[in-house]
């Protein structure tokens, strides 16, 4: 089965979609060959395609081979082990980290397709390369210079790991619950506690939340207070620091790579930026883990949608391949068009986060080229928008992956259902991806907060004009999703401003209204590509359209009722989930 680690529709983004210049000069590179820099990530990425090869036969042979806890210490699988010593030997740890470091300082866009082709071959050991260029990221970004000095090279060569510890048992997506403490004590810093759920907690360097103990009691049950601390498993003397990890979890899925428990037995720690301001610096690499998974769910999704696509065209049934089954046809066509959606949206806020970043700097940069006050206005507008995309991004790719990788196994039928499948492996690996990193409830919680801050107004114009610009070209499509915006989205939002929990409600019905919309204006960007690629675009609309139209008739009935309906047939006692 021939395999498209890195795809055309990457290739495109990449070559066609992108204001290289504009960056470069944002960074100010003026003299940067934007043809030659271009290259230089695809040489990256071919490099990369190359060894996913490997990993992905490795993958399918041990999918089962589980990581575990021997004598104390987080053993993984050899596969996954040997990948990850094939990734560093070809220097491929850590890809957006300053050269100063070790890094290549490779855009956000190129370290997406790099997770999402990782993932495609082995989604267990893309968990661990990903989050750990994430703790690298925000040692950059918050640590002192002596702590980006000390941990930094080893983690961009890849000899140390990284790792976040946030959850707790009573602190899961409402992380103003963690009771893991901080203490300052003659200026050094201690952690005590507990975290669960930890990807790669054998790693050698941990990003621990914690709450400053100074401040405990008032703090509680709030985001204020927190810390983020560094907590290395190796004190910078050689000695072992308190911490242990005491168990390794069983899953369904992801058996390559360790989630564990891990306890702080007064473990020196050092603060990452400001104490009592950790939260902060916490979303950074939140956000960009969010947006991780979501590369992440797209490849285990590719691969399954390949598997499938490749069996059902060599299956034979009624004398012919059941490809041609007219069912198998649709569900197969859908599949990669609700790919192509997930992906351009996908590629379009990595591509908005590299703007937001080269800005950011380019203004904290100053220099005898004063920022202009435009400048200010498009990071703030930016900012907006990167907050609503992301977690839309989350919910969007990871809700289409479980569609994908399900669909696959009903593609394959019986045999789709054995132990050895590797189209359910990949559902397996796929369903954690709705969960981790904040459940799709929670990001289309937070995509209706960021909503009501006004960022959903400055999106929709964004749309609204880039779809003006390509009326001439593609005048009935752009209507609709003019029409779909003005009468449909914007409509719809009065219903929703006085009942909060009626807000709630629809927040994912919201939330996929304005996906469908963002992401049928990028498909038709990329229209003009092939035959195959419009029709794409054009069979979207024509399906989300319907689901717009019904979905904005569903907020604006107002019908606060259905929350007394729930409650009823639930039988439970509203505002407190207790048995009526």
């Amino acid at each position: 089965m021939s395999q498209d680690f890195f795809h055309d529709d990457m290739r495109w983004f990449l070559q066609s979609r992108v204001d290289w210049d504009h960056l470069f000069r944002l960074q100010g590179r003026e003299g940067v060959s934007v043809p030659e820099e271009v290259g230089t990530y695809v040489s990256v990425l071919e490099t990369l395609e190359e060894i996913c090869r490997e990993l992905d036969a490795d993958a399918r042979a041990h999918w089962h081979d589980e990581a575990m806890l021997v004598d104390g210490r987080v053993q993984v699988p050899p596969h996954i082990a040997h990948g990850y010593e094939k990734l560093r030997s070809a220097g491929l740890i850590c890809l957006p980290i300053s050269p100063e470091y070790g890094g290549y300082g490779l855009p956000f866009l190129v370290n997406t397709f790099y997770l999402e082709m990782l993932a495609h071959a082995n989604s267990s050991l893309m968990t661990i390369v990903g989050l750990q260029a994430g703790v690298a990221g925000d040692i950059e970004k918050y640590g002192s210079p002596d702590l980006k000095a000390r941990y930094l090279p080893k983690l961009t060569s890849g000899e140390w790991q990284g790792s976040m510890d946030l959850t707790e048992p009573q602190a899961g997506s409402d992380l103003g619950g963690i009771v893991t403490k901080v203490s300052e004590e003659n200026g050094r810093y201690f952690v005590d506690g507990e975290k669960i759920f930890i990807t790669n907690g054998g790693s050698e360097v941990h990003l621990v939340l914690a709450r400053e103990a100074g401040t405990f009691r008032e703090s509680l049950g709030t985001t204020n207070g927190l810390s983020l601390v560094l907590v290395p498993a190796e004190l910078p003397d050689g000695s072992r620091n308190r911490m242990q990890v005491t168990r390794v979890e069983r899953k369904m899925g992801l058996h390559g790579s360790p989630t564990c428990v891990v306890e702080f037995d007064h473990a020196e720690g050092f603060i990452l930026g400001v104490r009592g301001q950790g939260f902060r610096a916490m979303l950074d690499l939140m956000n960009n883990a969010r947006l991780g998974v979501a590369a992440q769910a797209l490849g285990v999704a590719h691969a399954a949608y390949e598997e499938a696509l490749a069996y059902a065209k060599q299956r034979i049934q009624f004398d012919q391949p059941i490809v041609e089954q007219p069912l198998v046809k649709s569900m197969l066509t859908q599949m990669t068009i609700n790919l192509q959606a997930a992906r351009a949206l996908l590629y379009r806020t990595a591509t908005l986060v590299d703007r937001l970043e080269v800005l950011r700097r380019r203004l904290e940069r100053g220099g005898s080229e004063l920022p202009t006050p435009e400048q200010h206005q498009e990071l703030e507008q930016l900012t907006q928008t990167v907050r609503l995309l992301t977690p839309l991004c989350k919910y969007y790719a990871t809700e289409i992956s479980n569609d994908v990788t399900r669909k696959a196994i009903q593609i394959h039928g019986g045999l789709g259902y054995m132990a050895e499948s590797a189209v359910a492996h990949f559902h397996c690996d796929s369903i954690i991806t709705t969960i981790y990193e904040g459940t799709s409830e929670i990001q289309a919680s937070f995509a209706l907060k960021e909503m009501s801050k006004g960022s959903l107004f400055t999106l929709l114009d964004q749309i609204a004009g880039e779809v003006a610009a390509l009326r001439q070209t593609y005048p009935e499509e752009c209507g609709r999703i003019e029409t779909l915006i003005e009468k449909r989205i914007r409509t719809s939002l009065p219903s929703l401003l006085e009942n909060p929990r009626y807000a709630l409600l629809n927040a994912k019905r919201l939330a996929e209204m304005v996906i469908d919309v963002v992401a049928a204006a990028e498909l038709l960007h990329q229209a003009s590509r092939s035959e195959a690629k419009r029709l794409a675009a054009r069979s979207f609309l024509d399906r989300r359209s319907l689901a717009i139209e019904m979905g904005a008739r569903r907020i604006q009935s107002g019908d606060v009722r259905r929350l007394t309906r729930y409650d009823v047939i639930l039988g439970i006692d509203s505002g407190t989930g207790q048995k009526s």
